[in-house]
């Protein structure tokens, strides 16, 4: 009897075996065919509002046949808290090849109204830490289907925009055929973290009219709190634009404005951000007097 005990143990072993190799080749989890890690992390669409998140997850599939996503499935933790959760059926699926890889971007937007209104209790940080935990769904050419889980974290700041401040606009000396002055601005950094300041270009109007374009490149580090002032020398020339501006520049004050775009860089990345502003401002002006060419 003991030999018959032996040979039914050694039948089920066998049996337990092969169900569990049968099992295996029906889900696809089993052989471990796809891996997910993580590529890299950047911050784009920065501004006073929020940001983007990119998190770039390389997908390596080591089978015979084609994967495919169907649907992501994550929760976004901020600090540690819960943020939101989304789950996103696709309404293309992204191939992974037979024994290759593909890289997949999962953008996370952060909106920092809607941030502080979820979770107030960060209204007072300068840098949060957002976390994604969650699963990408794959089906392989027989639709049976695979989850994968995937975990990252990544750093961000809270970004508050440059402040744009106009200086009384220097006419130095003023003809009849035009004017030179200089048009004066400074740019202060509030962020609690340094940033350099790169490039700035656009576009100059007095009085409504469009004078001239610039453009500047930079190396300077802004420190929080601290100040850049540019000084732009402006040759006008009336006869070209309008015997209309000779007359604003005569006044007490006169309505500018700047458009742009400016170049900004520290430890998040580098952006290009838009810079705009109009104010009236004084007219200082040297002594001098005007010339006629009658």
């Amino acid at each position: 009897m003991p030999d018959g005990n032996k040979k039914i143990k050694r039948v089920s072993w066998l049996l337990i075996l092969g169900l569990i190799a049968l099992w295996s080749d029906f889900n696809p989890a089993v052989k471990k065919d796809l891996e997910i890690s993580l590529e890299g992390k950047r911050i784009d669409a920065l501004s006073g509002a929020g940001l983007t998140i990119n998190f770039l997850f390389r997908i390596a599939n080591s089978a015979q046949v084609e994967y495919q996503i169907i649907k992501t499935n994550f929760r976004t933790l901020i600090n540690q808290q819960e943020f939101f959760r989304l789950e996103t059926p696709l309404e293309t699926p992204i191939s992974v090849p037979p024994r290759s890889s593909s890289l997949i971007n999962l953008p996370v937007r952060i909106t920092y109204a809607y941030l502080f209104e979820a979770l107030p209790s960060l209204r007072n940080s300068e840098k949060f830490s957002c976390s994604v935990v969650g699963t990408l769904t794959f089906v392989d050419p027989r639709r049976r289907q695979q989850n994968l889980a995937f975990v990252a974290v990544a750093d961000f700041p809270l970004f508050k925009e440059f402040i744009l401040k106009f200086e009384p606009l220097r006419v130095k000396d003023v003809s009849l055929g035009g004017a030179d002055l200089v048009f004066s601005f400074s740019l202060t950094n509030s962020n609690s973290t340094s940033w350099i300041f790169r490039s700035l270009e656009g576009q100059i109007e007095l009085a409504g009219l469009k004078v001239a374009p610039f453009s500047y490149t930079f190396q300077d580090t802004l420190l929080p709190g601290e100040s850049k002032k540019l000084e732009i020398p402006l040759l006008l020339d009336f006869f070209e634009l309008g015997a209309a501006l000779q007359a604003s520049l005569e006044a007490p004050e006169v309505e500018v404005s700047l458009s742009g775009e400016m170049e900004i860089e520290s430890e998040w990345g580098k952006f290009r951000l838009p810079l705009s502003g109009q104010e009236k401002v004084a007219i200082i002006k040297n002594d001098f007097s005007y010339h006629s060419y009658l």
